[in-house]
């Protein structure tokens, strides 16, 4: 089942939530946990073991250490045995692939790491561990969220009214978002990479992809955080308009903020991080951005696509960042939309030849074909509303619309109108999964 399936919003939403909200508060965690065991089911009934085996393993790992002198040995353990369970399902190609498993093992993990470093006390109610990892919110694709800071949620789920109404309109503006703009990138995308004649052509298919990828991922953030918002859970935001930025250290700071996180206190930190020497300290890059890449996927072009920015990272901490802070703002934002684009060609295409002839023909096509003026006349608007979405909205923009009772309302019946379209589309077939669904 995923957030923009018609099971998902025409049945079990509005079920969910009558009985949510019709019971007791201090009841509510319980319907949650049961609705999010029959959303996660809806994937497969092998994966809902998958999923509670090893949240029950580690609810009685993390209890052990509690108890135990030996806590660095069985957090060791533990630890292992998650990134196991990851590596066999992930990269084993001959059998199931356990939807979200990359997001709640990351969850698991922080849980166990959290415990060994005294950072919270061991969970030893078992019922809010399981809401925990198996919340529909976040199970399927994050955002990767640390007990420490949903826990009080949890155990109070009570949202308040404008916390409510904040949440559905993010829900809604993500639906929209989802189906009504990075779908039909999607289709624009798939039809440019197999029509790639010219310079121009190869150029506007990154940029296509590149706004693919920013809206669909954050539409599933927003649908995610509005029904957190919901039910009365505060999810971290996990986009910061990462197109705007200035550098590929900055992109990676506001692009999927709580991977970014989880390797930086996980991974980076106890490795030294910037604590070691320059040398040490590049080579804990690497291995971050390595593990980044493989995270990602199983193929060779996400392991090339994570070295290619653990080195221009290194390059620019070591060598550009004072060029960076002294060039116009034009131009380093220029300098980070080439990176991310060309980027994109290891993320995005999976076989290596054809990476080698993608790039091949951005530098030796003519400038500009006939198909791809076609293309651009036909799809321009839906490339500069993508183009829109990646802008913040300017302050004094923001305080008129909070101000102004009409421009809500206006708001709103827009959203009416916009949910109405997005439902009629995927009625009529237009449903496509979540592109992070795939890690």
């Amino acid at each position: 089942m995923n957030f923009n399936s018609l099971t998902f919003l025409i049945f079990f939403l509005p079920i969910f939530f009558i009985l949510f909200y019709l019971i007791p508060k201090k009841c509510r965690y319980i319907i949650l946990l049961l609705g999010s065991v029959l959303f996660y089911s809806f994937s497969s009934i092998n994966n809902l073991i998958i999923v509670i085996t090893l949240a029950l393993v580690n609810y009685i790992g993390t209890i052990l250490i509690n108890k135990s002198k030996k806590v660095n040995i069985l957090s060791y353990i533990l630890v292992g045995l998650n990134i196991i369970a990851l590596l066999f399902f992930k990269y084993n190609n001959n059998i199931i692939f356990p939807l979200g498993i990359s997001f709640y093992t990351f969850n698991n993990i922080s849980y166990i790491i959290d415990i060994k470093r005294k950072k919270i006390p061991v969970e030893k109610n078992i019922l809010y561990y399981l809401t925990y990892i198996l919340t529909f919110t976040h199970i399927t694709m994050g955002p990767i969220t640390r007990y420490k800071d949903i826990k009080e949620n949890i155990t109070n789920l009570n949202p308040n009214f404008n916390e409510i109404t904040i949440g559905f309109r993010r829900l809604l503006f993500g639906l929209i978002k989802k189906v009504l703009i990075a779908d039909n990138l999607g289709i624009l995308y798939s039809t440019l990479i197999n029509n790639n004649n010219s310079i121009i052509s190869h150029i506007i298919c990154l940029l296509v992809f590149a706004l693919q990828l920013y809206i669909d991922f954050s539409s599933y953030c927003d649908m995610a955080i509005g029904l957190g918002k919901m039910i009365g859970i505060n999810y971290k935001e996990n986009f910061d308009h990462p197109y705007l930025v200035k550098s590929i250290s900055e992109f990676w700071r506001k692009w999927h903020i709580t991977l970014g996180e989880f390797f930086k206190e996980y991974v980076y930190f106890p490795l030294g991080g910037n604590r070691v020497s320059k040398f040490r300290n590049i080579i804990n890059l690497l291995i971050v951005w390595i593990i980044t890449g493989l995270w990602h996927g199983n193929t060779l072009n996400f392991l090339i696509w994570g070295l290619y920015y653990g080195i221009i990272l290194i390059i620019e901490k070591y060598v550009l960042k004072k060029v960076l802070d002294k060039i116009p703002s034009f131009l380093s934002h220029l300098y980070v939309i080439i990176i991310v684009l060309f980027g994109y060609i290891f993320f995005s295409i999976n076989n290596i030849n054809d990476i080698l002839l993608f790039i091949k023909g951005m530098f030796t096509s003519n400038l500009i074909d006939n198909t791809i003026i076609f293309y651009l006349k036909e799809n321009l608007l839906l490339i500069l509303i993508g183009i829109i979405l990646c802008f913040k909205i300017p302050n004094k923009l923001k305080k008129y619309y909070e101000n102004s009772f009409i421009l809500q309302m206006v708001i709103n019946i827009i959203y009416i109108i916009l949910y109405i379209v997005a439902i009629a589309y995927i009625i009529n077939g237009s449903y496509t999964p979540f592109m992070y669904n795939a890690f």
